[in-house]
């Protein structure tokens, strides 16, 4: 029997190794790398990575390792001065930003921000490892044709950033890297849920977002039923044995009657095998429920 062929898989400046035939995501994870995953079906795109060898963005989760790759988590991205409009204080954890500038991402696009206001240049692939770290990647909340909407929280920025961002005033100028060669505005869409009763399930670091979901999904259907939000656990998917969750989706399916209850998790680290454990009981199949990372 031939000997396992070790492969060197280059993820921005750090080596790992992996057998030929690996899926690429465990791989990564069980070398300790710092990739994030969601529900580890290629449905959430928390995975997502951009292999520099073929050009390409990839799922790692979808990927299996077949030679040699070269990878970084930073997706090709063209960099535009924003325009503060205004900040708003959410808590004392939470700032809300809205931003003006030449873009046509909105609800659930992805952008990244940067904190540092002066000197950045307007291509990525030269920013140094020191300007990177002040970009923070965060999720459209506007409307499409509105001015970008987003929320930062403390616990995601550095102390020196949150600072910088709770400073930020009107007419202050932010570098913002926005997509390329990405559809924009098809989160929703894309769910197909037109019409259809739906439920938001967030993580607890993503709580916050409510208001914002509730006001996104009034344009797609009339049946917002609810939504919760998951126990904070030391593994987030303990949180699915909670009786609150169970009762709460329970409640949901009464109240969609004979139609398909549509569910969105909007979180991190529980895969779709998790939440089948919990939702085949309940007879909701595997394509009523949407991850978003």
């Amino acid at each position: 029997m031939m000997d396992s062929q070790a492969l060197t898989i280059k993820l921005d400046d750090e080596l790992f190794e992996a057998v030929l035939g690996d899926n690429l995501l465990s791989s990564l994870l069980s070398q300790g790398a710092d990739v994030r995953y969601g529900c580890r079906a290629g449905a959430c795109g928390a995975c997502r990575l951009y292999d520099v060898s073929n050009c390409e963005s990839i799922l790692s989760c979808q990927t299996t390792v077949v030679s040699a790759m070269s990878l970084t988590r930073q997706t090709p991205a063209e960099s535009s001065s924003f325009t503060v409009l205004s900040n708003i204080t959410i808590d004392e954890a939470s700032i809300e930003l809205t931003l003006l500038g030449a873009s046509d991402d909105s609800f659930g696009d992805r952008v990244f921000v940067s904190l540092l206001s002066e000197g950045l240049s307007s291509e990525v692939s030269e920013y140094s490892s020191a300007e990177r770290a002040h970009f923070y990647e965060c999720m459209m909340l506007n409307s499409a044709g509105a001015p970008l909407k987003l929320v930062l929280q403390k616990e995601h920025v550095s102390a020196e950033d949150w600072l910088r961002a709770l400073a930020l005033s009107s007419d202050d100028k932010l570098a913002v890297q926005l997509s390329t060669g990405i559809r924009k505005g098809r989160l929703l869409f894309e769910m197909d849920i037109s019409d259809a009763p739906v439920v938001v399930i967030s993580s607890p670091d993503n709580a916050i977002f409510e208001s914002y979901w509730r006001e996104a999904l009034l344009d797609y259907t009339p049946s917002f039923l609810g939504h919760f939000v998951l126990p904070a656990k030391s593994d987030l998917k303990l949180s699915l044995a909670d009786a609150a969750l169970l009762a709460f989706l329970q409640a949901a399916l009464v109240d969609a009657g004979d139609a398909s209850l549509q569910l969105i998790y909007h979180g991190q680290n529980v895969s779709a095998k998790d939440w089948g454990r919990l939702l085949r009981p309940l007879r909701i199949h595997p394509n009523q429920l949407h991850f978003v990372r």
